[in-house]
């Protein structure tokens, strides 16, 4: 094939009354029954919604991928499982083919926040997740004898043959195994906390108490952004200030607390809204038609700020920066932390022990600028202490312990 693989457009993935609540259209409007099946299957094990999306989403770009070749899906070999993780190592990713002309270009350093933007392609994380769908949905069909003979995507195992980390012991730190066949390596970064003087330049930037209260919960309470839009007027408890959300994982409704100052911007901002009645949303956008606030509108939020600021803040970046502020803090214990933050493991927890980097050049700063103590030197009988320190410019602890001001008066006397 002359010239860069380019995927076909037909397709979709299509939201359904029923379960499996999303199913896949491949490849002209008819529904790819193999992958409804293992989704349907999915969401009588619990899972969400937004989970199946995604799902399918990743099995209409692996179609799409073999219709180029002319392969069925039940025909797919490993090699194809290769060639497309090359396809996906190299070629750009569509969703971050849209911005705006005046972005700055992908790959590269913000020069506020020493922060990177994402790279024109797939990520290495998306890649391994793409797998992973793959893996399983295969698994699902050769067992339920939906048509392929063999899985084509090699299966995550250790030495003996095991599935990598199936009992593990929750008392001991997960065991290091080697990566499967064409998984990628997955840098491990830093968590993205932001310094007190950008929080106040942040805040500078927003334009209503709507947005000043929003970043004020996420900073204090630490909640996902998607858990906070989520808050409505029944949850809200001024008193105690804790709010309610439901948790991402667990999907329970869980109280979390805030501080002061988000439940004053809270007021500020419910004094101008129109009375709202009943139990619904605290968000609600300000133009008319008012509809609730949603996910991209609430990013689109701070990129208004970071435009006005030329930073590249994130929704994400807030949660780590209220994890960091409460590890820091010698008063909370990390099992505290781990609770505000509602972390199933402790080790993600861990994390955010890590100092940040500007933190560390700051103390390095004053390490390297601090004088150091010169050697200790005795002094003769004669000499003033003073005088020879003034001259010389000597610390007090240069000199020997048997050289203070009173033994060289003795000594004079």
């Amino acid at each position: 094939m002359d010239g860069p693989l380019v995927l076909p457009t037909f397709g979709s993935v299509k939201e359904v009354a029923d379960s499996p609540r999303w199913v896949v259209l491949f490849p002209d409007g008819q529904v790819h029954e193999p992958a409804r099946a293992w989704l349907r299957d999915l969401a009588a094990c619990d899972c969400s919604p937004l989970t199946l999306r995604s799902y399918g989403f990743d099995l209409l770009r692996w179609l799409r991928f073999l219709h180029v070749f002319g392969v069925r899906w039940e025909r797919a070999e490993r090699e194809h499982v290769r060639e497309f993780v090359e396809f996906l190592r190299t070629a750009p990713n569509p969703l971050r083919e849209r911005r705006a002309v005046s972005a700055p270009p992908l790959g590269s350093v913000n020069a506020v926040t020493g922060k990177p933007y994402p790279r024109p392609g797939y990520s290495p994380r998306t890649i391994n997740h793409q797998l992973s769908v793959l893996a399983e949905f295969y698994a699902f069909t050769v067992a339920a004898d939906l048509g392929p003979l063999v899985n084509p995507v090699p299966p995550r195992r250790d030495r003996r043959g095991h599935r990598i980390n199936a009992h593990h012991n929750p008392m001991e730190p997960f065991a290091v195994a080697r990566r499967g066949r064409y998984r990628q390596q997955v840098p491990k970064a830093a968590p993205r906390s932001i310094p007190d003087d950008a929080i106040d330049a942040l805040f500078g930037a927003l334009r209503t108490d709507r947005d000043r209260a929003l970043i004020a919960f996420y900073l204090s309470s630490g909640v996902r952004a998607s858990e906070l839009l989520g808050l409505r007027h029944a949850w809200l408890d001024p008193g105690r200030r804790t709010i309610k959300v439901i948790s991402k994982g667990s999907r329970e409704l869980t109280e979390v607390p805030a501080s002061a100052d988000a439940f004053v911007w809270l007021a500020l901002y419910l004094a101008k809204a129109p009375p709202v009645l009943g139990d619904a949303p605290v968000w609600w956008t300000l133009r008319n038609p008012r509809r609730p606030l949603t996910y991209h509108a609430m990013r689109a939020v701070l990129m208004r700020a970071n435009a006005a600021l030329g930073t590249n803040h994130s929704l994400n970046d807030l949660r780590h920066t209220a994890a960091a502020r409460l590890a820091a803090d010698p008063n909370f214990t990390l099992v505290e932390v781990q609770t505000v933050l509602r972390h199933a493991q402790i080790s993600t927890t861990q994390q955010y022990l890590r100092p940040r980097l500007d933190d560390l050049i700051g103390r390095l700063t004053e390490h390297y600028a601090r004088p150091r103590p010169g050697p200790a030197v005795s002094i003769g009988s004669g000499f003033d202490a003073d005088d020879v320190r003034e001259l010389l410019g000597w610390q007090s602890d240069c000199l020997g312990a048997d050289d203070s001001d009173e033994e060289v008066r003795r000594s004079r006397r």
